[in-house]
């Protein structure tokens, strides 16, 4: 049987772990799901903030528009020679292997009216063919050679009948431009594109050109596809050798929703965000799938919608608030 001192003891224990319950439940409440007043910058919910009117004066909010974005491919390339060497050298093998095949069949034609009445052995004969069929397989692997540095089948084939070269020859006032395009980006790249290229020797000039040739082979060690382009040069400013920036548009503008680069945090897991409001008080963390960036603007592809107000600066202000422990 318990004295009357030891009751006394057990009642004061249990009435010392209620108030200390009591006091841990009324804490995650007031974190979760008590904002106190507007201001305090405690979390409204997981993924929600109330700001004071000293925090909003923080963040900028503006509603959201849209914009034409244009499909380009951003690459890196070389002012170039009037004819990049490695064509004109598999042009000049190509006109000798036609000259060659053609030799061949005078040869071949030559040894066969004749015959053997006329002192031709069958040897000779024999000779004259393979010659002939050599001429031509190397006639062939000397048109694959061009084709494969971007020249169409109807260039080569007036290679062929004329024995010249079928440079597109050097345009007054123009240069050529070799860039290096991204093997992804290849499918979109297409001959009369238009391109833009700036050189670091003059950062304040942009100078405006065309696809003019693309390259059928991606090469192995870099996966680039080679692309040349005439370039308009009226200066003369442009000489071999120079580094340039190249954008080819790969396909016309596109109106989108879109916000600044400045209105988007991203998430350590590597997600994108921003930041929504009705009444620019109560603020909601919003993912977002971008796609094109152009002058200083991402297209939303997916998570907001025009004329929503996002907050355009400090946006990491509010990520950084939220993920604060919550104040007492």
């Amino acid at each position: 049987m318990l004295t009357l001192a030891r009751r006394i003891a057990l009642v004061g224990a249990s009435i010392g772990l209620a108030l200390l319950a009591s006091g841990c439940h009324r804490g995650t409440t007031a974190a979760s799901a008590d904002p106190a007043a507007p201001g305090s910058g405690s979390r409204a919910s997981a993924k929600a903030l109330d700001l004071s009117a000293e925090q909003r004066d923080a963040v900028r909010v503006e509603p959201v528009g849209t914009f034409a974005f244009v499909a380009e491919s951003e690459t890196v390339g070389t002012v170039s020679f009037d004819e990049d060497p490695a064509v004109i050298q598999a042009e000049s093998t190509l006109i000798g292997a036609a000259a060659n095949l053609d030799q061949s069949r005078k040869e071949l034609s030559r040894v066969e009216s004749l015959g053997e009445a006329n002192g031709i052995a069958p040897k000779e004969l024999e000779g004259a063919i393979a010659a002939q069929e050599t001429a031509a397989a190397a006639l062939k692997a000397a048109r694959d050679a061009v084709r494969a540095l971007g020249k169409t089948d109807a260039e080569i084939d007036r290679m062929v009948a004329t024995g010249h070269f079928d440079s597109l020859g050097a345009e007054r006032q123009s240069v050529w431009v070799v860039a290096n395009v991204a093997e992804t980006d290849s499918p979109q790249v297409r001959v009369g594109q238009k391109i833009q290229v700036r050189v670091p020797a003059y950062p304040d000039r942009s100078y405006a050109g065309r696809v003019s040739r693309i390259y059928s082979t991606v090469d192995p060690n870099t996966h680039r596809l080679t692309v040349r382009a005439r370039v308009e040069d009226p200066k003369g400013e442009l000489r071999p050798g120079m580094l340039a920036a190249v954008v080819i548009r790969t396909g016309e503008p596109v109106e989108s929703v879109a916000v600044p680069t400045t209105a988007v945090v991203r998430e350590g897991d590597g997600s994108m965000i921003t930041w929504v409001t009705t009444d620019r008080q109560h603020f909601t963390e919003r993912s977002l799938t971008l796609g094109l960036e152009h002058d200083g603007r991402y297209q939303v592809l997916s998570g907001l919608k025009a004329n929503e107000l996002a907050v355009v600066e400090g946006g990491v202000f509010l990520s950084n608030l939220l993920e604060a422990p919550p104040s007492d």
